[in-house]
C-alpha cells in the first residue's frame, strides 16, 4: 500500500467518478482503476461497487484512515519544508471575490511587510467550494461565511458583517436613517442568489418575519445589483462594508433585526499550520 495508492483512492471516493478522480490526480483513467484493483487485491476487499462508485463497508473504513495518513502526510512535508531558509513560502489561500476586494487588500499589504518572501496565491469561490478545497489539502486557509459544515474543518469566526438597506440617491427614503420591512412591501427588489449564504440568510429571515419581498432580479454577484440599484431599478439588502465613498448614487439605511453575516477562517482539522497561515491569521483577527 502506498501514498499515492491512497490519494486516488481518496479523490475516487470524493469525486465519483474514475474520469473526475483521474483529473484530480492528474493521472489516466485506466491507471487509476489498475491502482484500485492492486489496492484491493492486497487488502482482500472489494473497496468501491463499480456500478456507483460508492464505497464499501471496507472502503469506507479505509477511506476515513487514508484521509488522517494523507493529512498526516502533508503536515510532515509542509511543517519539514519550514526549516529550508532558502526556499519560497507559499500561502494558498481561498475566499469570495467580496472578500478579496473589501477586506484582504490591507492585510495583503502586512503580510507583504511581514512575510516578503511568500508568495500569496488567492482562490476566487463560493464558500462551499473553498470548504471543499481546504478540506482536500488544496488551501492552506480558506475566508468563508460561516458555518462552513464541514466535519474535517477548523472554524474560527474573525468578524461579522452588517447588513443594510441600500436605495438610489433618489429614492423615497434617502432622507432616512432608519426603515423597517413594513416600509418595503411595494418596494422592486434585486436579491442576492438563494445559492449564496448571505442570500439564504436574508431568506430565512423574511420567512421567520413573515417579509415577501417583490422580488425582479436575483444575482449572486454585489457589484451587479449594486449598479442596478444605481440605475433606479429596485432597492436591495447588502453587506454595508461593499458600499464606499465611490458608491455615490446610492444611500444606505438600517434596518432593524437584520441578520449578521458570519465571516471567519476554515483550515482542515490535524493539519500543520505554516508560519505563513499563522501570519496570515493573526493580521486577520488583528485587523
Amino acid at each position: 500500500m502506498t501514498i499515492e495508492a491512497l490519494r486516488q483512492f481518496r479523490a475516487l471516493v470524493e469525486t465519483g467518478g474514475f474520469r473526475a478522480a483521474a483529473e484530480r490526480v492528474h493521472r489516466s483513467q485506466p491507471a487509476v482503476s489498475h491502482q484500485l484493483k492492486s489496492l484491493e487485491r492486497e487488502l482482500g476487499h472489494i473497496l468501491l461497487d463499480r456500478k456507483t462508485c460508492k464505497p464499501t463497508p471496507a472502503g469506507s473504513r479505509l477511506y476515513e484512515h487514508a484521509c488522517r495518513l494523507l493529512t498526516d502526510v502533508e503536515s510532515i512535508r509542509r511543517e519539514l519544508g519550514e526549516f529550508d531558509e532558502s526556499r519560497v513560502r507559499e500561502l494558498r489561500l481561498g475566499t469570495s471575490d467580496t472578500t478579496a476586494l473589501y477586506v484582504l487588500p490591507p492585510i495583503i499589504r502586512r503580510f507583504a511587510r511581514a512575510m516578503p518572501h511568500t508568495h500569496v496565491e488567492i482562490v476566487n469561490r463560493s464558500t462551499g467550494a473553498i470548504a471543499e478545497q481546504v478540506g482536500r489539502g488544496e488551501l492552506d486557509l480558506g475566508i468563508v461565511t460561516l458555518p462552513a459544515g464541514h466535519a474535517t474543518l477548523e472554524e474560527r469566526e474573525l468578524f461579522r458583517q452588517e447588513l443594510v438597506l441600500v436605495v438610489p440617491v433618489g429614492h423615497r427614503l434617502r432622507s432616512r436613517r432608519r426603515a423597517k420591512l413594513e416600509d418595503l412591501r411595494e418596494e422592486p427588489f434585486l436579491l442576492l442568489d438563494a445559492n449564496t449564504r448571505t442570500g439564504t440568510l436574508l431568506r430565512q429571515h423574511f420567512a421567520q418575519t413573515g417579509f415577501e419581498p417583490h422580488t425582479v432580479l436575483d444575482s449572486g454577484s454585489f457589484e451587479v445589483i449594486k449598479r442596478y440599484v444605481a440605475e433606479g431599478i429596485g432597492v436591495s439588502f447588502l453587506p454595508r462594508m461593499v458600499i464606499t465613498r465611490a458608491d455615490r448614487a446610492l444611500t444606505t439605511l438600517h434596518v432593524q433585526g437584520l441578520p449578521e453575516v458570519s465571516i471567519g477562517a476554515v483550515w482542515r482539522k490535524g493539519s500543520y499550520k505554516t508560519l505563513a497561515a499563522k501570519t496570515f491569521l493573526a493580521l486577520m483577527e488583528n485587523a
